[in-house]
C-alpha cells in the first residue's frame, strides 16, 4: 500500500482531534483537499478508517491499527530528517565499529581514514574483538557495524560480503621450514605455535583443523596482536599463522619468511554485519557504504 507522508500526517491529526476540519487546519490544508486525502486513504486500504457523525469522526478498528503504524513511520521519518539536517550541517556524531584483529590489521585503517577526512565532524569508535564477540556486540547494540569472519554464526544480523584474506605461515629465517614456499597442515602441526589469544577466528580455525587431523595444537605462547606474533616468531619462539598481508608488512625484516599454507580454510571471507540495514543512523549507513565501496 503506497501512502504519502502528507496523508499520513493528516490521518494522525484527524485521529487526534476527532475532526477532519480541525485536522485540515493543523496540516494547513483546505477542508475539501483534506477530505479527499482521507477518502483516498480509505480507498487504498479498502477499509473504512473513520466513522463519521455529527460531532466529528472516530476511528474504526482498522483505523486504530493504522494509527499505530502511522505514528511509527512518521517518528522514524522525523528522526531521519533531523539526522540528515545534522549530517548536512556537519554536527559531530559517533559510529561504533567492532572488528576482529584480522580486519583491523588489513582492511579498515585506509577506508576509515579516508571516511574521516571527508567527514571531519564525525568520530569512529573502533573496538577489537574476536569474531564471535563482534557478533554479540552488534546483536546487543554495543556496535553499529561489525566486521567478522564469515563462518562465524550470526543469527538475526544482516550480513554483506566485505573482503577476502589468506592465512599464511610465518617462520624465522633460521627455521627448518624457512627454505620452503608452501607448507601443509601436518608439518604446521609438528611445530610449536605463537598465537593471538584464544577465541579469535585464526585460533578457532587452527584448533578445528588440529582436531580434524586428530593432532594436538602445540601452543607455546599467546600474545595480543599479529605484529607481536611476528616479533616472537622472529625470536625463534615458534611459528605463527597470521593473515598474509600482516606477514608481508612484517617480513621486510630479513629475520622472517612467509610460507603459503596449503589448507582450504586458509582462504577466508569477511563480512560486514548490522542488526538491521534500514535501522542504521545516517552516519553509520554512510560509513557502511564507504567500506563496501573501498573494497570493491
Amino acid at each position: 500500500m503506497a501512502v504519502d507522508l502528507k496523508s499520513l500526517r493528516l490521518f494522525v491529526a484527524v485521529a487526534d482531534l476527532g475532526s477532519i476540519s480541525e485536522g485540515a487546519k493543523r496540516c494547513h490544508l483546505a477542508l475539501a483537499a483534506a477530505s479527499k486525502r482521507i477518502a483516498d486513504l480509505e480507498e487504498r486500504t479498502r477499509l473504512p478508517l473513520f466513522v463519521r457523525h455529527a460531532r466529528g469522526v472516530v476511528l474504526t478498528p482498522a483505523g486504530h491499527a493504522l494509527l499505530v503504524h502511522a505514528r511509527t513511520v512518521l517518528s522514524a521519518m522525523d528522526k531521519l530528517g533531523a539526522e540528515l539536517d545534522d549530517f548536512q550541517r556537519g554536527v559531530a556524531g559517533v559510529v561504533r565499529v567492532s572488528a576482529n584483529a584480522s580486519a583491523i590489521a588489513q582492511f579498515l585503517p585506509v577506508p576509515i581514514g579516508s571516511f574521516l577526512r571527508t567527514h571531519p565532524m564525525l568520530r569512529v569508535d573502533l573496538q577489537e574483538r574476536s569474531s564471535a564477540e563482534v557478533v554479540k556486540a552488534v546483536q546487543g547494540g554495543l556496535a553499529d557495524i561489525g566486521v567478522f569472519e564469515a563462518s562465524t554464526p550470526a543469527p538475526d544480523l544482516d550480513c554483506l560480503p566485505f573482503a577476502r584474506d589468506e592465512l599464511s605461515v610465518v617462520v624465522a629465517a633460521g627455521h627448518p621450514l624457512a627454505r620452503r614456499r608452501r607448507v601443509g597442515l601436518a608439518e604446521v602441526l609438528d611445530c610449536e605455535h605463537v598465537i593471538v589469544r584464544e577465541g579469535t577466528a585464526v585460533h578457532r580455525a587452527l584448533q578445528a583443523a588440529a582436531q580434524e587431523a586428530q593432532r594436538p595444537l602445540q601452543v607455546r605462547m599467546q600474545v595480543g596482536s599479529f605484529d607481536m606474533v611476528c616479533r616472537m616468531v622472529e625470536e625463534g619462539v615458534g611459528i605463527g599463522v597470521v593473515p598474509r598481508a600482516v606477514v608481508l608488512q612484517e617480513s621486510a625484516s630479513a629475520k622472517l619468511r612467509c610460507l603459503t599454507l596449503d589448507a582450504p580454510w586458509a582462504s577466508r571471507q569477511h563480512v560486514l554485519g548490522v542488526r538491521w540495514l534500514n535501522g542504521l543512523s545516517v552516519a553509520a549507513s554512510a560509513l557502511l557504504q564507504h567500506l563496501r565501496a573501498a573494497i570493491t
